[in-house]
């Protein structure tokens, strides 16, 4: 399977439950590990939270955008808030201790994503471009 898909859902609450609904439904079919389904659907849960909450401060007159673009190599996925300053709060922003209860997104997309971008527009709002492969490939011991 490979293709692009675009979601857009406004600032509430309520569009969370509603992306990761879209989101398992659009990740069942590409037959990925458990752990890769589990790590891709907390990466972008995360961010998009955070586009909801810190970007776009839960103004539902604003809009969280989701592009999700699958190809043979690997899954990339841009989420698109309307907010301001964004890409200073994440240059910014502090260190979480290691059990904190919030503040841990950016670490956890860092860590579970193969590449993590973050992108301001001429407008202010923020783009977090994640890519995972496909595919795991276990390293050969030599």
């Amino acid at each position: 399977m490979a293709g692009t898909v675009t979601w857009t859902y406004p600032s509430v609450k309520e569009s969370g439950d509603r992306f990761l609904d879209d989101l398992a439904l659009f990740l069942e079919p590409l037959g990925l590990e458990q752990h890769q389904f589990h790590y891709l659907t907390l990466s972008l849960s995360e961010a998009f939270t955070n586009a909801l909450v810190h970007g776009n401060k839960l103004d539902e007159t604003k809009l969280v955008t989701v592009r999700l673009t699958v190809n043979d190599l690997e899954i990339s996925a841009d989420i698109i808030d309307q907010g301001r300053g964004g890409l200073e709060a994440v240059r910014t922003r502090p260190r979480p201790e290691l059990l904190a209860e919030s503040g841990r997104g950016v670490d956890f997309m860092e860590r579970y994503c193969a590449s993590v971008e973050f992108m301001e527009d001429a407008d202010g709002g923020l783009t977090v471009r994640l890519r995972v492969p496909r595919r795991h490939e276990k390293k050969r011991v030599q």
